[in-house]
């Protein structure tokens, strides 16, 4: 168990082996991964970083304003590190590509741990319907194929992403104007 303290936000609790939902967003929400080829950049040094870290990942989406994180760290101390590595590797990546250099991109992040089932598989379903809340996609998040949903969808052939939607629903999970 650790205990994070910073002045600019309340002390977090972080646990070992424990799910860890994050956010992070653009600064003022702006919409800078515009392109596939932005968001396949982020993608891929999502990827490497998660390999890097040797984090267990559940579910991922990004969107052009922001992106939402299931997953647990290997060392609960590392996950500042690793937010601040996402976060500065595809700023400087972003920035290249837009010869935008020295832009901020993002605007900070938010976490919690996951305290229970319920918690967990909110969360998830949030994740996979975050593209269809936004109107990036119509009602099928398949649509959206920078996330985790699809990978899901190509293994379900007894249906549990829509019994864990029915059992979990989004709705008990939490206002996004908070994130």
């Amino acid at each position: 168990m650790k205990w994070s303290t910073s002045p600019h936000r309340p002390p977090h609790l972080y646990m070992d082996d424990a799910w860890c939902f994050v956010t992070a967003s653009t600064v003022d929400k702006a919409h800078i991964l515009v392109t596939d080829e932005h968001l396949n950049l982020w993608v891929d040094t999502f990827k490497e970083l998660i390999l890097q870290f040797e984090i267990k990942l559940f579910a991922w989406v990004v969107l052009p304003n922001h992106y939402h994180l299931l997953f647990m760290p290997n060392n609960v101390n590392e996950l500042g590190t690793f937010m601040k590595c996402i976060n500065g590797s595809t700023s400087r990546k972003i920035n290249l590509l837009d010869n935008r250099q020295g832009r901020t991109v993002w605007y900070s992040y938010w976490d919690r741990c996951m305290r229970n089932e319920h918690d967990f598989w909110t969360c998830f379903n949030y994740i996979d319907y975050n593209p269809v809340k936004h109107g990036y996609v119509d009602n099928n998040p398949e649509d959206w194929k920078f996330s985790s949903y699809r990978f899901y969808m190509s293994g379900d052939e007894n249906n549990w992403l829509n019994d864990k939607l029915n059992e979990f629903p989004i709705s008990d999970l939490f206002d996004d104007d908070k994130f």
